[in-house]
């Protein structure tokens, strides 16, 4: 059985409400609720229609399965396709082992006595009742009990059946009960879908398949997710749409924060204006006793609120999601919940330790409610990105013009970043003298969001396929003449300053760091004013920490430049690099900063003057953690790896690796050059770890894969290790005739005796 796009029945119009204990008939299906047993009237006009049954646990959509029933002699089975048809053209494998199969979800025995010529009644209780009959995911040792558990109630929308359950659950150690709703919905008529391309930051169809091309850079067979919107005056160059993406905000959001959330959604009407439609978007709120929202359904768009905000262990959580429900067959995405459930606490950390500088809110804590709103709505909006289809990923990074980055003009207009979805966080870049207004410190909606909701929504009705094509292409190549409309996904490997996270990109991201630090320079001077308040040292010590990881993505971003690339994808008719090497003399300005910043650290950072009184030890040392883990990153295999491409394949990058390996290891050790010579404790930990890591990976065996292949140290790189090692032995003999003191000589002394081992 293929789960097809042939849907002979439209939509019904019927809505009915909250129905419980007698029998409520509709143009879906007719259902009976008698002694606790759910019966449902299957019209034989619906076998084999497809359906999605959906798990609503604490309303968040995390579970669905693409069901349909069918007869088989006396008795109904719902059963789940192996693969579903696609209007793009492909089958799309169901189940986790890629079974091409169908599932039998249970058989359930027709009641001949209440069945007619028109409608199969089966008692569907187990359905609801055992989690394992619709194979819904179960923790290992988890199980419901069916004798505990009951169902509640059902309730009709539209073409959709929503049954609440009462359910008590074990686990290995302990018991809990929920209530959860469950929807069967009928799949409407398949709408115009839009290819996927890989060019475009947007989801596929089958998002969650790892095998589809959500990872990879590559444009196969697929549909990307989006709503069915469609012009109510077809004919106009901007219109209301038919029916516009509704949000609900239930009851469980604070009052005062609603204002922001709403805010949030609605930052991407101007998006979907550019795309041809006015006013696509709406935001309800909830009734207040809060009747309509008794049950989860499709037709509801919920932004749900995490309720672990108070809860002790819970403070620092920063998580927050989106759950969507789609048709499989076109993308089309029928319903969605944005899911806020990152703490208060973790929003402000953020903002405190980019922006306090520059905003005097947040020079307090907690901060003030109207600030703490404006970073509910840039979190919320970001989310909303989500619920309309687009990724997280790099858009336009290592873009925008870094002069243009303190320019109030520009930041009204463009903001600090292209795109909302980056995880640029909040601008830290603008310096007191700008006179920055604080509300441009905060991430919002972009031009690059614009762009994407433009490509992917704008109706091309009018058009042939061809055409329609063409059009879609154009605006693609849009990305030629605006490097900030350029997307990539990012991988494991930090290839270039395009896909750095949690810091502010510019086309200089030497500039942009120098600057930063200055900001962060000013913010260790002011935590002891922002903790006045506080009852002990914890919250100056979380910002601190917090900071220290800001410190350390800034100087990775930086290091992104040494063996870096920029990063434009093609189609296989654009006659263009995907990558390009950062220019040489670049690399080489980005290489002597890191190597002064990252292991040259000020004493502002190491030990501000506030943290001398409240500690007793260095360890554990976080400062120093994060320079043995750059030190590693500077001279890891990836880098190599790029590096020794880069000679190999471009011109005028002879050599680049032998020259980047001098050129570090002289800044490393540097003192060696002095007379008299005086290495710090933190520079010989530094040097210490180097030589060991040069050491083993001169050690490495040849041959040894990972999952990914094989990413040791090649053989041309362990020869530079060995000369460089070698150059190292030879300095540290000429420097011991030096003048120096006596923890200096036994640092030499000590990586003599390693590198004698060597040999």
């Amino acid at each position: 059985m293929i789960f097809g796009i042939n849907v002979e029945k439209e939509s019904g119009q019927t809505l009915r409400t909250k129905v419980q204990g007698h029998i409520a008939k509709n143009d879906f299906i007719e259902a009976k609720l008698v002694d606790g047993e759910l019966y449902l009237g299957i019209p034989k006009a619906l076998l084999r229609q497809p359906m999605v049954l959906v798990n609503l646990g604490e309303s968040a959509r995390l579970e669905n399965k693409y069901v349909l029933w069918a007869q088989h002699g006396d008795r109904l089975y719902l059963e789940t396709p192996g693969v579903i048809e696609s209007t793009a053209g492909v089958m799309i494998p169901m189940g986790s082992k890629m079974s091409l199969h169908d599932t039998i979800c249970g058989p359930f025995k027709i009641i001949e006595a209440k069945s007619d010529a028109t409608t199969l009644w089966v008692n569907a209780s187990d359905l609801f009742l055992n989690k394992r009959v619709m194979g819904w995911k179960v923790d290992e040792g988890h199980s419901t009990s069916k004798t505990l558990s009951y169902i509640k109630g059902f309730s009709f929308f539209e073409n959709e059946l929503v049954v609440k359950v009462f359910q008590v659950n074990s686990g290995k150690q302990h018991t809990w009960m929920e209530e959860v709703d469950y929807s069967l919905y009928l799949l409407p008529k398949p709408m115009k879908s839009r290819p996927f391309d890989h060019r475009m930051g947007f989801f596929s169809a089958d998002n969650m398949s790892f095998n589809t091309i959500n990872y990879r850079a590559e444009t196969p067979k697929a549909n990307i997710l989006r709503w069915r919107l469609e012009k109510k005056y077809k004919d106009r160059s901007i219109s209301d749409p038919v029916k516009p993406i509704t949000f609900i905000l239930p009851n469980s959001i604070p009052k005062k924060w609603r204002p922001y959330v709403k805010a949030g959604i609605l930052e991407w009407l101007p998006a979907f204006e550019a795309a041809g439609f006015k006013n696509a978007l709406e935001v309800k709120e909830a009734a207040s006793n809060g009747s309509d929202m008794h049950f989860n359904s499709v037709h509801h768009n919920l932004v749900a609120w995490g309720n672990k905000r108070k809860v002790r262990g819970f403070e620092n959580k920063w998580g927050s999601s989106v759950f969507t429900v789609t048709d499989l067959r076109t993308g089309e995405i029928l319903s969605a919940t944005i899911s806020i459930g990152s703490s208060y606490q973790s929003m402000m950390d953020k903002y405190i330790i980019r922006c306090a500088p520059l905003d005097s809110r947040a020079q307090q804590y907690p901060l003030p409610d109207d600030l703490m709103g404006a970073l509910i709505q840039s979190l919320v909006a970001h989310e909303a990105g989500h619920a309309f289809g687009l990724r997280d990923a790099h858009y336009g990074e290592y873009a925008y013009p870094f002069e243009r980055m303190r320019d109030k003009q520009w930041l009204q207009d463009m903001g600090h970043t292209p795109s909302i979805m980056n995880y640029a966080r909040h601008n830290y870049i603008a310096q007191p003298e700008d006179s920055i207004s604080p509300s441009l410190l905060i991430q919002k909606v972009g031009p690059t969001d614009l762009y994407n909701i433009r490509w992917a929504y704008t109706p091309f009705d009018q058009l042939s396929p061809k055409k329609e094509k063409a059009a879609l292409e154009n605006m693609v190549r849009e990305q030629d003449a605006i490097p900030w409309y350029r997307y990539n996904i990012g991988k494991g490997e930090l290839v270039g300053p395009g896909a750095t996270i949690d810091v502010v990109e510019s086309d200089d991201p030497i500039a942009s760091t120098k600057i930063g630090l200055k900001n962060m320079e000013r913010l260790m001077e002011l935590l002891p004013k922002i903790n006045k308040n506080q009852k002990d040292d914890v919250l100056m010590e979380r910002l601190y920490e917090k900071a220290l990881d800001l410190w350390f993505k800034q100087m990775r971003q930086v290091l992104s430049l040494v063996g870096g690339y920029t990063i434009y994808y093609r189609s296989g008719g654009q006659e263009r690099n995907v990558y390009t090497p950062i220019d040489k003399e670049v690399q080489k300005d980005a290489l002597d900063f890191f190597s002064l910043n990252a292991f040259d650290v000020p004493d502002w950072l190491v030990c501000p003057k506030w943290r001398s009184g409240i500690h007793y030890s260095t360890f554990p040392d976080k400062p120093m953690d994060f320079q043995m883990r750059l030190l590693m990153e500077a001279i890891g295999q990836r880098r190599l790896k790029r590096l020794e491409y880069l000679e190999e394949h471009y011109k005028g990058f002879k050599g680049v690796t032998s020259e980047f390996l001098k050129r570090f290891q002289n800044s490393l050790f540097k003192e060696l050059e002095n007379d008299p010579i005086q290495i710090k404790d933190r520079r010989q930990e530094l040097q210490q770890l180097y030589v060991e890591a040069l050491l083993g990976g001169i050690q490495q065996d040849v041959g040894q894969l990972n999952a990914t292949g094989n990413i040791n140290y090649s053989g041309h790189s362990k020869s530079l290790f060995m000369v460089n090692l070698l150059n190292l032995k030879s300095l540290i003999h000429k420097s011991l005739g030096k003048k120096m003191d006596l923890d200096s000589y036994g640092h030499l002394k000590l990586i003599l005796k390693k590198l004698n081992e060597m040999e």
